[in-house]
Protein backbone atom coordinates (compact mmCIF):
# COMPACT_ATOMS: atom_id res chain seq x y z
CA UNK A 1 0.00 0.00 0.00
CA UNK A 2 1.42 3.35 -1.04
CA UNK A 3 1.86 6.10 1.37
CA UNK A 4 0.30 9.53 0.97
CA UNK A 5 3.44 11.19 -0.42
CA UNK A 6 3.66 8.49 -3.04
CA UNK A 7 0.11 9.03 -4.07
CA UNK A 8 0.71 12.73 -4.43
CA UNK A 9 3.79 12.09 -6.54
CA UNK A 10 1.86 9.74 -8.80
CA UNK A 11 -1.00 12.23 -9.19
CA UNK A 12 1.20 15.26 -10.03
CA UNK A 13 2.39 15.23 -13.64
CA UNK A 14 6.06 15.29 -14.14
CA UNK A 15 7.80 17.59 -16.52
CA UNK A 16 8.06 15.99 -19.95
CA UNK A 17 5.24 13.54 -19.33
CA UNK A 18 2.17 13.26 -21.60
CA UNK A 19 -0.06 14.83 -19.01
CA UNK A 20 1.97 18.02 -19.03
CA UNK A 21 1.99 19.44 -22.54
CA UNK A 22 5.24 20.96 -23.60
CA UNK A 23 5.63 24.06 -25.67
CA UNK A 24 5.36 23.17 -29.36
CA UNK A 25 3.57 19.89 -28.67
CA UNK A 26 0.30 18.94 -30.33
CA UNK A 27 -1.68 19.49 -27.14
CA UNK A 28 -0.79 23.17 -26.86
CA UNK A 29 -2.53 25.32 -29.53
CA UNK A 30 -0.08 27.44 -31.47
CA UNK A 31 -0.83 30.87 -32.93
CA UNK A 32 -2.32 30.52 -36.43
CA UNK A 33 -3.19 26.83 -35.90
CA UNK A 34 -6.65 25.43 -36.60
CA UNK A 35 -7.32 25.21 -32.87
CA UNK A 36 -7.31 29.02 -32.44
CA UNK A 37 -10.45 30.38 -34.18
CA UNK A 38 -9.83 33.96 -33.13
CA UNK A 39 -7.00 34.53 -35.64
CA UNK A 40 -8.11 33.90 -39.28
CA UNK A 41 -5.58 33.30 -41.99
CA UNK A 42 -4.83 36.10 -44.44
CA UNK A 43 -7.08 35.91 -47.55
CA UNK A 44 -9.75 33.83 -45.83
CA UNK A 45 -13.41 34.90 -45.86
CA UNK A 46 -14.37 37.27 -43.04
CA UNK A 47 -16.54 35.75 -40.40
CA UNK A 48 -20.20 36.80 -40.96
CA UNK A 49 -21.67 39.14 -38.42
CA UNK A 50 -24.30 37.69 -36.11
CA UNK A 51 -27.76 38.13 -37.64
CA UNK A 52 -26.52 39.40 -41.05
CA UNK A 53 -28.30 37.84 -44.08
CA UNK A 54 -26.27 35.79 -46.51
CA UNK A 55 -24.88 37.31 -49.67
CA UNK A 56 -27.52 35.69 -51.90
CA UNK A 57 -30.35 37.18 -49.86
CA UNK A 58 -28.74 40.63 -49.85
CA UNK A 59 -28.22 40.46 -53.61
CA UNK A 60 -31.86 39.46 -54.14
CA UNK A 61 -33.02 42.37 -51.98
CA UNK A 62 -30.89 44.79 -53.99
CA UNK A 63 -32.32 43.40 -57.22
CA UNK A 64 -35.85 43.90 -55.95
CA UNK A 65 -34.95 47.52 -55.11
CA UNK A 66 -33.58 48.14 -58.62
CA UNK A 67 -29.82 47.81 -58.12
CA UNK A 68 -29.47 45.81 -61.35
CA UNK A 69 -30.69 48.90 -63.25
CA UNK A 70 -28.70 51.35 -61.14
CA UNK A 71 -25.33 49.63 -61.75
CA UNK A 72 -25.75 46.72 -64.18
CA UNK A 73 -22.02 45.99 -64.43
CA UNK A 74 -21.43 46.00 -60.68
CA UNK A 75 -24.47 43.85 -60.01
CA UNK A 76 -23.49 41.29 -62.66
CA UNK A 77 -19.96 41.12 -61.24
CA UNK A 78 -21.23 40.26 -57.75
CA UNK A 79 -23.65 37.72 -59.19
CA UNK A 80 -20.88 36.07 -61.24
CA UNK A 81 -18.53 35.93 -58.23
CA UNK A 82 -21.16 34.23 -56.09
CA UNK A 83 -21.97 31.73 -58.83
CA UNK A 84 -18.28 30.91 -59.26
CA UNK A 85 -17.76 30.59 -55.51
CA UNK A 86 -20.56 28.02 -55.24
CA UNK A 87 -18.84 25.88 -57.87
CA UNK A 88 -15.51 25.78 -55.95
CA UNK A 89 -14.28 24.29 -52.68
CA UNK A 90 -11.72 25.13 -50.06
CA UNK A 91 -9.61 28.26 -50.10
CA UNK A 92 -10.60 29.34 -53.61
CA UNK A 93 -14.24 29.37 -52.59
CA UNK A 94 -13.44 31.40 -49.48
CA UNK A 95 -11.43 33.96 -51.43
CA UNK A 96 -14.17 34.41 -54.08
CA UNK A 97 -16.81 34.66 -51.37
CA UNK A 98 -14.80 37.36 -49.60
CA UNK A 99 -14.37 39.29 -52.84
CA UNK A 100 -18.09 38.98 -53.63
CA UNK A 101 -18.97 40.21 -50.14
CA UNK A 102 -16.74 43.28 -50.55
CA UNK A 103 -18.21 44.09 -53.95
CA UNK A 104 -21.71 43.56 -52.62
CA UNK A 105 -21.08 45.94 -49.71
CA UNK A 106 -19.75 48.62 -52.08
CA UNK A 107 -22.75 48.19 -54.39
CA UNK A 108 -25.16 48.38 -51.47
CA UNK A 109 -23.57 51.59 -50.13
CA UNK A 110 -23.51 53.31 -53.53
CA UNK A 111 -27.11 52.28 -54.24
CA UNK A 112 -28.43 53.68 -50.98
CA UNK A 113 -26.41 56.91 -51.35
CA UNK A 114 -27.84 57.46 -54.84
CA UNK A 115 -31.36 56.69 -53.64
CA UNK A 116 -31.05 59.15 -50.76
CA UNK A 117 -29.79 61.82 -53.19
CA UNK A 118 -32.72 61.24 -55.56
CA UNK A 119 -35.23 61.40 -52.71
CA UNK A 120 -33.64 64.66 -51.51
CA UNK A 121 -34.10 66.18 -54.98
CA UNK A 122 -37.74 65.10 -55.01
CA UNK A 123 -38.26 66.74 -51.61
CA UNK A 124 -36.65 69.90 -52.99
CA UNK A 125 -39.16 69.87 -55.85
CA UNK A 126 -42.04 69.51 -53.42
CA UNK A 127 -40.71 72.33 -51.21
CA UNK A 128 -40.42 74.60 -54.27
CA UNK A 129 -44.06 74.01 -55.12
CA UNK A 130 -43.39 71.62 -58.01
CA UNK A 131 -44.76 68.21 -57.02
CA UNK A 132 -43.11 65.43 -58.99
CA UNK A 133 -45.20 63.50 -61.46
CA UNK A 134 -45.66 59.77 -61.90
CA UNK A 135 -42.69 59.47 -64.27
CA UNK A 136 -40.21 60.49 -61.56
CA UNK A 137 -41.83 58.17 -59.03
CA UNK A 138 -41.61 55.29 -61.51
CA UNK A 139 -37.95 56.07 -62.23
CA UNK A 140 -37.21 56.10 -58.51
CA UNK A 141 -38.91 52.74 -58.05
CA UNK A 142 -36.97 51.25 -60.97
CA UNK A 143 -33.64 52.47 -59.59
CA UNK A 144 -32.97 55.03 -62.34
CA UNK A 145 -31.66 57.58 -59.86
CA UNK A 146 -29.54 59.62 -62.32
CA UNK A 147 -32.62 60.35 -64.44
CA UNK A 148 -34.52 61.50 -61.35
CA UNK A 149 -31.67 63.81 -60.31
CA UNK A 150 -31.26 65.28 -63.81
CA UNK A 151 -34.97 65.98 -64.21
CA UNK A 152 -35.28 67.51 -60.75
CA UNK A 153 -32.27 69.76 -61.28
CA UNK A 154 -33.57 70.90 -64.66
CA UNK A 155 -36.94 71.83 -63.18
CA UNK A 156 -35.34 73.64 -60.25
CA UNK A 157 -33.12 75.65 -62.61
CA UNK A 158 -36.14 76.59 -64.73
CA UNK A 159 -38.04 77.65 -61.62
CA UNK A 160 -35.10 79.75 -60.43
CA UNK A 161 -34.91 81.44 -63.83
CA UNK A 162 -38.65 82.16 -63.76
CA UNK A 163 -38.45 83.69 -60.29
CA UNK A 164 -35.88 86.25 -61.35
CA UNK A 165 -37.38 89.72 -61.37
CA UNK A 166 -37.75 92.09 -64.28
CA UNK A 167 -39.35 95.49 -64.83
CA UNK A 168 -42.55 96.27 -66.74
CA UNK A 169 -42.49 100.02 -67.43
CA UNK A 170 -45.55 102.18 -66.64
CA UNK A 171 -47.39 99.40 -64.79
CA UNK A 172 -47.33 101.21 -61.44
CA UNK A 173 -48.14 104.58 -63.07
CA UNK A 174 -51.15 103.18 -64.87
CA UNK A 175 -52.46 101.53 -61.74
CA UNK A 176 -52.06 104.78 -59.82
CA UNK A 177 -53.88 106.73 -62.54
CA UNK A 178 -56.73 104.25 -62.52
CA UNK A 179 -57.05 104.61 -58.76
CA UNK A 180 -56.82 108.43 -58.91
CA UNK A 181 -59.46 108.78 -61.63
CA UNK A 182 -61.70 106.15 -60.01
CA UNK A 183 -62.00 104.22 -63.24
CA UNK A 184 -64.33 101.25 -63.03
CA UNK A 185 -62.45 98.34 -64.53
CA UNK A 186 -64.07 95.14 -65.84
CA UNK A 187 -64.33 92.32 -63.35
CA UNK A 188 -61.74 89.95 -64.91
CA UNK A 189 -59.21 92.76 -65.33
CA UNK A 190 -59.59 93.93 -61.73
CA UNK A 191 -59.25 90.35 -60.46
CA UNK A 192 -56.09 89.69 -62.49
CA UNK A 193 -54.54 92.94 -61.27
CA UNK A 194 -55.28 92.02 -57.67
CA UNK A 195 -53.71 88.56 -58.10
CA UNK A 196 -50.60 89.79 -59.97
CA UNK A 197 -47.45 89.38 -57.79
CA UNK A 198 -45.56 92.62 -58.30
CA UNK A 199 -43.72 95.37 -56.46
CA UNK A 200 -44.43 98.52 -58.40
CA UNK A 201 -43.03 97.90 -61.88
CA UNK A 202 -40.95 94.87 -60.75
CA UNK A 203 -42.45 91.44 -61.43
CA UNK A 204 -41.16 87.90 -61.74
CA UNK A 205 -40.12 86.63 -65.15
CA UNK A 206 -42.74 83.92 -65.13
CA UNK A 207 -45.54 86.56 -65.07
CA UNK A 208 -43.85 89.12 -67.32
CA UNK A 209 -46.15 88.44 -70.30
CA UNK A 210 -49.20 88.59 -68.07
CA UNK A 211 -48.02 91.90 -66.59
CA UNK A 212 -47.46 93.35 -70.06
CA UNK A 213 -50.94 92.26 -71.14
CA UNK A 214 -52.49 93.82 -68.03
CA UNK A 215 -50.56 97.05 -68.64
CA UNK A 216 -51.96 97.22 -72.19
CA UNK A 217 -55.46 96.52 -70.86
CA UNK A 218 -55.10 99.34 -68.31
CA UNK A 219 -53.97 101.73 -71.02
CA UNK A 220 -56.97 100.76 -73.17
CA UNK A 221 -59.36 101.21 -70.25
CA UNK A 222 -57.96 104.66 -69.48
CA UNK A 223 -58.21 105.69 -73.13
CA UNK A 224 -61.81 104.48 -73.32
CA UNK A 225 -62.63 106.34 -70.11
CA UNK A 226 -61.10 109.56 -71.46
CA UNK A 227 -63.01 109.16 -74.73
CA UNK A 228 -66.32 108.63 -72.95
CA UNK A 229 -65.68 111.60 -70.66
CA UNK A 230 -64.83 113.85 -73.60
CA UNK A 231 -67.97 112.77 -75.45
CA UNK A 232 -70.13 113.46 -72.40
CA UNK A 233 -68.61 116.92 -71.89
CA UNK A 234 -69.02 117.75 -75.58
CA UNK A 235 -72.65 116.60 -75.52
CA UNK A 236 -73.45 118.85 -72.56
CA UNK A 237 -71.72 121.80 -74.23
CA UNK A 238 -73.58 121.28 -77.51
CA UNK A 239 -76.91 120.95 -75.73
CA UNK A 240 -76.30 124.23 -73.90
CA UNK A 241 -75.23 126.06 -77.06
CA UNK A 242 -78.16 124.89 -79.17
CA UNK A 243 -80.87 126.28 -76.86
CA UNK A 244 -82.90 128.95 -78.67
CA UNK A 245 -82.94 132.39 -77.05
CA UNK A 246 -86.72 132.82 -77.25
CA UNK A 247 -87.55 129.27 -76.11
CA UNK A 248 -90.00 128.83 -73.28
CA UNK A 249 -89.32 126.94 -70.02
CA UNK A 250 -91.01 123.81 -71.37
CA UNK A 251 -89.15 123.69 -74.65
CA UNK A 252 -87.72 120.24 -75.42
CA UNK A 253 -84.19 121.52 -76.04
CA UNK A 254 -84.26 123.56 -72.83
CA UNK A 255 -85.42 120.58 -70.81
CA UNK A 256 -82.79 118.27 -72.35
CA UNK A 257 -80.03 120.81 -71.69
CA UNK A 258 -81.12 121.24 -68.06
CA UNK A 259 -81.27 117.48 -67.56
CA UNK A 260 -77.74 116.97 -68.92
CA UNK A 261 -76.33 119.78 -66.79
CA UNK A 262 -78.00 118.39 -63.68
CA UNK A 263 -76.63 114.90 -64.42
CA UNK A 264 -73.15 116.36 -64.85
CA UNK A 265 -73.35 118.07 -61.46
CA UNK A 266 -74.75 115.03 -59.65
CA UNK A 267 -72.71 112.14 -61.08
CA UNK A 268 -70.17 112.16 -63.87
CA UNK A 269 -70.43 108.38 -64.23
CA UNK A 270 -74.19 108.62 -64.71
CA UNK A 271 -73.72 111.33 -67.32
CA UNK A 272 -71.28 109.16 -69.27
CA UNK A 273 -73.63 106.22 -69.17
CA UNK A 274 -76.55 108.40 -70.25
CA UNK A 275 -74.67 109.92 -73.19
CA UNK A 276 -73.36 106.50 -74.25
CA UNK A 277 -76.92 105.16 -74.19
CA UNK A 278 -78.19 108.07 -76.25
CA UNK A 279 -75.41 107.56 -78.79
CA UNK A 280 -76.27 103.88 -79.06
CA UNK A 281 -79.93 104.74 -79.64
CA UNK A 282 -78.92 107.24 -82.33
CA UNK A 283 -76.75 104.68 -84.08
CA UNK A 284 -79.56 102.10 -83.89
CA UNK A 285 -82.08 104.54 -85.34
CA UNK A 286 -79.70 105.42 -88.16
CA UNK A 287 -79.19 101.75 -88.92
CA UNK A 288 -82.94 101.03 -89.02
CA UNK A 289 -83.77 104.02 -91.20
CA UNK A 290 -84.41 102.89 -94.80
CA UNK A 291 -81.90 104.04 -97.34
CA UNK A 292 -83.22 106.31 -100.13
CA UNK A 293 -83.42 104.66 -103.51
CA UNK A 294 -81.00 105.92 -106.12
CA UNK A 295 -82.56 107.06 -109.45
CA UNK A 296 -81.91 104.69 -112.29
CA UNK A 297 -79.51 105.92 -114.92
CA UNK A 298 -80.93 106.39 -118.42
CA UNK A 299 -79.35 104.27 -121.07
CA UNK A 300 -78.01 106.04 -124.12
CA UNK A 301 -79.73 105.36 -127.46
CA UNK A 302 -77.91 102.95 -129.70
CA UNK A 303 -75.87 104.63 -132.38
CA UNK A 304 -76.96 104.12 -136.02
CA UNK A 305 -73.85 103.45 -138.07
CA UNK A 306 -75.67 103.36 -141.45
CA UNK A 307 -76.46 107.10 -141.48
CA UNK A 308 -73.00 108.08 -140.48
CA UNK A 309 -70.75 109.74 -143.08
CA UNK A 310 -67.91 107.64 -144.44
CA UNK A 311 -64.63 108.21 -142.83
CA UNK A 312 -62.21 110.29 -144.88
CA UNK A 313 -58.64 109.26 -145.29
CA UNK A 314 -56.04 111.57 -143.93
CA UNK A 315 -54.57 114.03 -146.41
CA UNK A 316 -51.06 112.93 -145.59
CA UNK A 317 -51.56 109.46 -147.04
CA UNK A 318 -53.11 111.03 -150.19
CA UNK A 319 -50.12 113.30 -150.69
CA UNK A 320 -47.77 110.37 -150.20
CA UNK A 321 -49.47 108.42 -152.98
CA UNK A 322 -49.38 111.41 -155.30
CA UNK A 323 -45.62 111.74 -154.76
CA UNK A 324 -45.18 108.10 -155.58
CA UNK A 325 -47.12 108.50 -158.83
CA UNK A 326 -45.09 111.51 -159.75
CA UNK A 327 -41.83 109.61 -159.19
CA UNK A 328 -43.02 106.80 -161.41
CA UNK A 329 -43.64 109.20 -164.33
Amino acid sequence: MLSQPGLAAAASPQPGSAACPQPGSAASPQPGSAASPASPQPGSAPSPQPGSPPADARLAALRAAGAHRFDPAGYRLVEALLERARALDGGARARLAARASARLAALDAAFHRARADAEAHLRALADAGLPHDGALAAALALGDFPAVVRTARRRLRALAAERKTTAVPSLARLRGEVAARDVRLPGPLARDLAELPCDGDVVERRVKRQAQALSSALSTALFHESLVSARATLAVARAADNVPEDAGPYNAQVLASRALCAAERLSEHYLRALVAGLQDLGALAAALEPQPEKPARKKAAPRNTSDAAPRRRPARSVRKKESLFRGSR
